[in-house]
C-alpha cells in the first residue's frame, strides 16, 4: 500500500496541469497558445498553437496550428514563436488571411505576451500582446492582442 502511495505521488509530481493564453485581436483573429504538461517537456515551454478567424463561417474557422511535436513553434519565457511551414498539413493552407496577408506569404508569427512568471496572473485575467506577422520577404506586420490566462483546474 505504502508503495501504490509513493508511486502516485510521483506521477502527480510529473503531470502539471495545462497552462496558456487564449488571444484576440481587433480583427477577430484568435490565438490560442497552451503549454506542455508533462514534466520531462518543461511545463513552461509551449507545445501547440492554434490561430482561428472569428469572422469566418463555422467548420472553417480554423487557419493553422503550430506545435513543438512538428518543429514549427517554439517559446521562451511568454514570447510565442509559429514558423510557418507549408510542408506541415497543419499549416498548409497558404491561400487563408491573417492579418491581411496570405499565410503563404509569412515566415514566422510571434506572439510576445505581457506576462511574468515572476508576477502570474490568475485564470481569467487579461494582459496586452503583440502578434508580429513576419513576411517572407522580411517585411513585419504588427497588431494589438488581448490575452486571457488560461489555467486548467
Amino acid at each position: 500500500m505504502k508503495a501504490l502511495v509513493i508511486s502516485i505521488a510521483l506521477l502527480a509530481g510529473t503531470i502539471a496541469h495545462a497552462d496558456g493564453f487564449k488571444c484576440i485581436t481587433e480583427s477577430g483573429l484568435n490565438i490560442q497558445v497552451y503549454n506542455h504538461t508533462q514534466a520531462a517537456s518543461g511545463t513552461r515551454n509551449a507545445a501547440i498553437m492554434v490561430v482561428s478567424d472569428a469572422n469566418v463561417g463555422r467548420g472553417n474557422k480554423t487557419i493553422a496550428s503550430f506545435s513543438d511535436v512538428k518543429n514549427t513553434l517554439s517559446s521562451k519565457s511568454a514570447t510565442y514563436i509559429a514558423n510557418v511551414d507549408l510542408r506541415v498539413s497543419e499549416s498548409n493552407r497558404k491561400g487563408e488571411l491573417i492579418g491581411g496577408t496570405k499565410l503563404g506569404y509569412l515566415s514566422a508569427l510571434v506572439l510576445e505576451v505581457n506576462f511574468s512568471y515572476v508576477a502570474p496572473l490568475a485564470y481569467g485575467d487579461k494582459t496586452s500582446a503583440l502578434l508580429t506577422l513576419v513576411k517572407r520577404d522580411g517585411q513585419k506586420l504588427v497588431e494589438d492582442v488581448v490575452c486571457t490566462r488560461y489555467l486548467k483546474n
